[in-house]
């Protein structure tokens, strides 16, 4: 998943010329012409993570197919977002099928089904799928579940607990060890060299954490190709033994292929899904009626983990290259133009969400754009609900009078919008 600080890397090049160029491009174009700034969501000068909604809030009202001064663009409107990610001509990679801020080396050497556009995306997604059928995923629950609510005994004495270290890590840690044969007890390792591994995306912007992300990289690549020739030796009923298998008209993936989407997959699969679990308590815990409708009402389940995702996304924005000219709001976007759908913004549009400011964990709308869309969408989608149900509702079911202390919150070093610490309180329920 390419994150936000894609569009600060884009702040990097000559913003000059960029913008030059694709200001005059526009204006030549049938349609409005747009004057370039940030609106109110400067991603270089403004806290984007902790208060995000008035900002982008700000953009999507005052110029929802926006213009950067880095000469990039940002759409802001449900309708345009859905129109970018489903109907529009585009991918991840521009005409040449380079990744923009990479060398055509790096983009040639990189196979993880995120960073591929049809038909490599498409082979090897087709591949990959096969680990991800609802029967395959159905199997694991029974492994996650005891292990959670081992982790919840162990702090229902206490009353207080760290909710990303003792529950939203402990959920999605326990789904990819199961998924990939990874032993419980490294999850800690694991997950830190995750959140370093992702300031890969972000070369440009944050040069003095490469090293760092770097390294955390190679380390990774190393544990997963152990893992991986061990499931080659003696293959057992892990997803990571399928992928290994997995075949597809007489085709698998190559050590390469096969090694980028494990690393990939274990990245997307931990970072964002422990940003679902812990966006989603804080949500309960500033709506503490909302955490007691879903105690009363399991069934709310499936709905709550929806509102979460609307309301608090992890990935607050994700990008597209366009490969053709293309018109959003009166607005015509050149071919290779750049294009950040702002999803945390066309969460909250009141063209389409009712009361968008309003947690409601039985709000019946329109799908949140959480999960993308159109060929990228995530394929994790059903694996990351399944955490998030375990969670809260292990959670609401034990636990009543719980508070987060949003004082105390702090950001995972992480590219995306990923609590790393949150204290909070809470009372056994008779």
């Amino acid at each position: 998943m390419i994150g936000a600080i894609d569009l600060v890397n884009s702040t990097t090049r000559n913003s000059n010329a960029a913008n030059s160029h694709r200001k005059d491009t526009a204006g030549d174009k049938p349609g409005r012409s747009v004057e370039p700034g940030w609106y109110g969501a400067d991603p270089l000068t403004m806290d984007l993570k902790s208060n995000p909604h008035d900002a982008y809030r700000q953009l999507r009202e005052q110029q929802p197919v926006n213009l950067t001064p880095a000469g990039d663009w940002r759409l802001s409107r449900y309708a345009d977002i859905q129109q970018l990610l489903k109907h529009s001509n585009s991918g991840v990679r521009d005409t040449r099928g380079r990744i923009p801020e990479e060398s055509q080396e790096d983009s040639d050497n990189s196979k993880f089904m995120l960073r591929l556009d049809p038909p490599d995306h498409d082979r090897i997604r087709n591949l990959v799928t096969k680990a991800f059928t609802p029967r395959a995923l159905a199997a694991m629950r029974p492994a996650i579940e005891p292990l959670v609510s081992g982790e919840l005994d162990r702090i229902s004495a206490c009353g207080t607990m760290d909710v990303v270290a003792d529950l939203a890590l402990t959920v999605p840690a326990a789904s990819m060890c199961a998924m990939l044969g990874v032993p419980f007890q490294d999850r800690h390792e694991l997950t830190e060299l995750v959140s370093l591994a992702t300031y890969r995306l972000a070369k440009l912007a944050i040069p003095d954490m490469q090293e760092q992300a770097d390294a955390a990289l190679f380390k990774l690549g190393s544990y997963m190709y152990a893992l991986i020739e061990e499931r080659r030796r003696r293959p057992t009923d892990d997803i990571l033994s399928l992928l290994v298998q997995a075949e597809e008209a007489g085709e698998r993936l190559s050590n390469d292929e096969l090694l980028q989407q494990s690393i990939g997959l274990l990245i997307a699969g931990l970072e964002t899904t422990i940003g679902l679990i812990a966006n989603g308590m804080l949500c309960f815990s500033r709506h503490p009626d909302q955490f007691e409708k879903l105690a009363a009402d399991p069934t709310l389940v499936h709905s709550a983990v929806e509102e979460c995702l609307r309301f608090e996304p992890s990935v607050p924005v994700t990008r597209r290259i366009l490969w053709e000219d293309t018109e959003f709001g009166g607005v015509t976007l050149p071919a290779d133009a750049i294009v950040y759908a702002v999803i945390i913004g066309a969460n909250r549009d009141p063209a389409v969400f009712s009361q968008p400011d309003r947690f409601d964990i039985a709000r019946n709308e329109a799908r949140h754009c959480s999960f993308g869309g159109g060929i990228h969408f995530c394929l994790g989608s059903h694996l990351a609900r399944m955490n998030a149900e375990i969670a809260f509702l292990a959670m609401a079911q034990r636990f009543r009078d719980f508070h987060a202390d949003d004082s105390q919150l702090q950001w995972a070093p992480s590219l995306f919008r990923i609590p790393g610490r949150l204290p909070a309180t809470f009372k056994c329920r008779a």
